[in-house]
Parts: C-alpha cells; sequence; structure tokens
C-alpha cells in the first residue's frame, strides 16, 4: 500500500474519531459507572445531593412541583374567571342587544353561550365538587 493510501486512511479515520458524537459515545462509555451511580442517586426519593468528583449537584425537587403546581392552579383558576366574565357579557349582550343581530349571529351567540356554560360549569365543578348548573 503507498503512503498517499494510509494518510487518507489515516485522515479519514482520525476525523471520524475526532468527531463530536464518538467523542461523546467515548465519554458515555468511559464514565458509564460514575453516570449510573449519579443517575441513581437521582432517582432515589431521599437523596437530594449527587457528588462525582469535585461536581456537587443539588436538586429541591419537592419545592419546584410544589411551586409549579401552584402556578398551574393559579393559572386554571385566571381562564375560569375569564371564560366566566366573557359569558358574562355575552349573556348581557344577549338580553340588550339579541335583537339587533341576525338570525345566524344570534344562534352563533346562543351556541358559545352554551358551550361556554358547559366548559365554566366542568371547570367549577372539579374545584369544589359542586359547580354551578349549566342553563
Amino acid at each position: 500500500m503507498p503512503s498517499n493510501e494510509v494518510m487518507e486512511w489515516v485522515k479519514t479515520i482520525g476525523s471520524l474519531l475526532c468527531s463530536l458524537p464518538v467523542m461523546i459515545l467515548l465519554a458515555l462509555v468511559i464514565f458509564r459507572k460514575p453516570l449510573r451511580k449519579l443517575i441513581d442517586q437521582f432517582a432515589g426519593t431521599d437523596v437530594k445531593r449527587a457528588k462525582i468528583g469535585p461536581v456537587e449537584i443539588e436538586r429541591e425537587l419537592g419545592n419546584l412541583a410544589k411551586e409549579g403546581k401552584q402556578a398551574v392552579e393559579t393559572m386554571n383558576r385566571l381562564n375560569v374567571l375569564m371564560a366566566e366574565s366573557r359569558l358574562l357579557e355575552l349573556e348581557i349582550t344577549e338580553g340588550m342587544f339579541g335583537s339587533v343581530f341576525s338570525p345566524s349571529q344570534r344562534q352563533q351567540m346562543k351556541e358559545q353561550i352554551n358551550e361556554l356554560r358547559k366548559l365554566t360549569y366542568k371547570a367549577t365543578e372539579g374545584e369544589s365538587g359542586e359547580g354551578k348548573n349549566p342553563k
């Protein structure tokens, strides 16, 4: 084999070996035991810290989950409140100005009112267990 062909093979294989995916795969193979230990530590319910050499990671998943749940509940309540406000607006509009709208517009408004009643009923039923009866 001529030396030119050998150099081409070395260049090709060298660039493949130094590519990012290969380096990541190599690092995963080399550090599989410490990485598995870190994952196992974080999977445990009581452990809040994991340490590998000089790197120490602390988790506060309990507080984070609690804050996330509170944020979701607040957003849900805000959405229900906005839907109830919009329902009230539509009911007032229907009562005061319903005769001004065309029959198709009145029908569309009634459909929206009924749909909002159903949705707000479902949402508030889940909160209190009773909810408001849709008309």
